[in-house]
């Protein structure tokens, strides 16, 4: 993605590398990648805090200077003997109280755009998300297009207020199940070398057991049917008029073959919800046991996007290799291996974990039964293997790391100066 001249300033967005792919360089086909399954980029928002503070305000120039200290590498949390990370917190504050005291006069975007841009150069990412939010709720909808524009595909896309309130009155399986998760078998595989680190933190020491399939079930085969009965009552034949366009490629014009048939969940009243609490109480505590040298707390992950995915043997059958650029990616079955042939999350070189170092890596399926996960990092290469007979359907979760570095909760600049007067003033949702 490009970018764009505002008057003095220069905004960079979010998504100025997520709109491409990883192996864009390797794939040009795929550059006009816009599919939302990807991770933003940091850099962007450290270029739109420097671009930022060249407007003449005294709210970036409490910001000035703060790009040096970041660079050092000491945000918030880190331990030196001098007055410098006090310092930094301190300029950050003042700018939100600076936009406090503007009141209802905080409708310049530039302002935020400058004040998130400064957290997220001190690796304070989570909260510089909120204060964009927080900036689009105090800009108004005609003020806040550049607000979006830099949260990009974080944004979470609101339902169709017609299927929201048809959500209201769906009672969806498990909404009582409000259970600790117990953490159970999972087949570990590696890989031969370390994926290339994604941009949110997600740093893998080696290629060994970075790959896992759950042996039983993560989510009740009953709740996974449900929500495919659901999903095919709401698709009806929209599940082909995804293709249908002649000379169109892939669902969104980004693949070199065609993607398999998906509906986006907030397409479908109830789905949303329901996948929220599974998030909150299996999906998101599930990655945080397969990787605790990464995940600290299921608190720190959010989900970036989800849909359902159907491969039909006769059609959209399968997806090529490719990588994501978010933190984790992970597969939940939502039905049985029975109903189908071939399938299953492909890589071209795994092994199992329990095999010696002698043993060769070999392409290999990855399967799970219903209710199973598989899950990933998000930079590995991977795809969909072919279906042979019936259907498989899935959910492909996207998952990236969202917490500050200083491991303060979210909104706690929000919080310092007034501009959050109470929770409600702020996000609490995982997808």
């Amino acid at each position: 993605m490009k970018k764009f001249c505002a008057g003095s300033a220069v905004m960079l967005t979010f998504v100025s590398t997520m709109s491409v792919p990883a192996n864009a360089l390797q794939r040009p086909a795929w550059n006009q990648l816009s599919h939302s399954h990807r991770s933003h980029d940091r850099s962007s928002l450290v270029c739109m805090a420097r671009a930022s503070r060249g407007r003449k305000s005294s709210i970036s120039r409490a910001a000035a200077g703060l790009g040096s200290k970041a660079t050092s590498g000491k945000g918030f949390a880190a331990k030196t003997g001098t007055t410098q990370i006090s310092s930094t917190e301190r300029a950050l504050v003042d700018q939100g109280k600076s936009l406090r005291r503007l009141g209802n006069g905080a409708t310049d975007p530039l302002l935020w755009l400058s004040w998130a841009g400064a957290a997220a150069e001190i690796g304070e990412y989570a909260e510089a998300r909120q204060i964009l939010e927080f900036g689009c709720r105090s800009c108004g909808t005609e003020n806040s297009a550049s607000l979006v524009a830099a949260l990009g595909q974080m944004r979470r896309k609101p339902q169709d207020p017609e299927i929201a309130a048809q959500s209201t009155t769906v009672d969806w399986p498990g909404r009582a199940d409000t259970s600790e998760y117990v953490h159970g078998d999972f087949m570990a595989y590696s890989v031969p070398e370390a994926p290339t680190s994604c941009p949110r933190g997600s740093v893998h020491a080696s290629g060994e057991t970075i790959v896992f399939a759950s042996a039983s079930q993560c989510i009740p085969a009953e709740e996974c049917q449900w929500v495919v009965s659901e999903v095919e009552r709401v698709a009806g034949k929209r599940w082909v008029q995804d293709n249908a366009e002649e000379g169109k490629v892939g669902a969104d014009d980004i693949w070199a073959k065609p993607f398999p048939d998906r509906l986006w969940l907030r397409e479908v009243p109830g789905l949303v919800d329901w996948f929220d609490h599974r998030l909150r109480t299996r999906l998101f505590p599930m990655l945080q046991k397969l990787y605790p040298s990464i995940i600290h707390s299921p608190d720190e992950l959010r989900c970036h996007d989800a849909f359902v995915v159907r491969y039909d043997a006769d059609g959209m059958s399968e997806l090529e290799l490719h990588q994501d650029t978010t933190s984790f990616s992970f597969t939940v079955a939502l039905n049985g291996k029975a109903e189908y042939d071939g399938g299953g999350t492909v890589f071209p070189a795994l092994r199992s974990a329990n095999d010696g170092v002698d043993t060769p890596f070999t392409r290999m399926s990855v399967k799970t039964d219903v209710g199973g996960v598989c899950s990933f990092p998000g930079r590995l290469w991977h795809g969909g293997n072919r279906v042979t007979r019936g259907y498989r359907y899935i959910i492909p979760v996207f998952v990236y790391l969202d917490y500050n570095k200083s491991r303060k909760p979210r909104g706690h600049l929000l919080r310092e100066s007034k501009l959050a007067k109470s929770d409600a003033d702020l996000l609490h949702f995982p997808y």
